[in-house]
């Protein structure tokens, strides 16, 4: 059977999200269950609502249920190793930073694949990229790192401009690809372990 770039992105990137979302619930000490429900929706979560945006039917892993193996094979795999080995913190943030990198490609890919322009192309990346995220730890009652932590979603819209940007040079597709995840990746990494962060917002009620 083969396998489109897309595809192959797509796939990669939910085995990725799905030990993200898998790991995150195990520190929840969360049943079974509770970690197959968990990385399905971290892993497929920004592709359904990519799709719902851009009516693009059958939502992905409705089409193709490959999708649905792919994400709970990850989590149970995950869940198996973490019962008898546990996993640092670190780990989860370089599963998702690896998730983040592939899914804001495939976003925009698949998003130009139906004819969109080049700024709804580069959102539905972004989209694809952090939503399953954010579900993740809002069902984990955590607040999402795309509001609170490191450099995150500037990272994937970074990296999905130069996307844009390459291929406009007309630079091949798996080199565009590979350079454009890269950076994503690079610059994630880096925020993880250098602590680089957006400026903050921070209020104070102090009178004059």
């Amino acid at each position: 059977m083969s396998f489109t770039i897309v595809e192959f992105l797509d796939f990669f990137g939910i085995a990725i999200f799905a030990v993200s979302g898998a790991l995150t619930a195990s520190y929840k000490k969360l049943d079974i269950f509770g970690v197959l429900v968990v990385a399905l929706i971290t892993c497929l979560g920004g592709g359904t609502v990519r799709d719902l945006l851009l009516n693009a039917h059958p939502i992905i892993w409705i089409e193709n249920t490959y999708y649905l193996w792919v994400g709970c094979s990850a989590a149970l795999f995950t869940f198996v190793v973490v019962k008898y080995c546990r996993l640092p913190m670190r780990i989860l943030e370089i599963c998702d930073a690896i998730g983040l990198a592939f899914f804001t490609i495939a976003g925009i890919q698949k998003a130009q694949l139906l004819g969109f322009s080049p700024e709804i192309s580069l959102i539905m990346g972004v989209f694809t990229g952090v939503v399953g995220g954010i579900l993740r730890d809002v069902l984990c009652n955590d607040i999402p790192l795309i509001f609170h932590k490191e450099i995150y979603a500037s990272a994937a819209i970074t990296g999905g401009i130069l996307f844009l940007i390459l291929q406009l040079a007309s630079v091949p597709d798996g080199l565009s690809v590979t350079l454009s995840m890269a950076a994503i990746l690079a610059l994630r990494i880096a925020a993880i372990f250098m602590g680089l962060s957006l400026p903050r917002f921070l209020f104070s009620n102090n009178k004059p």
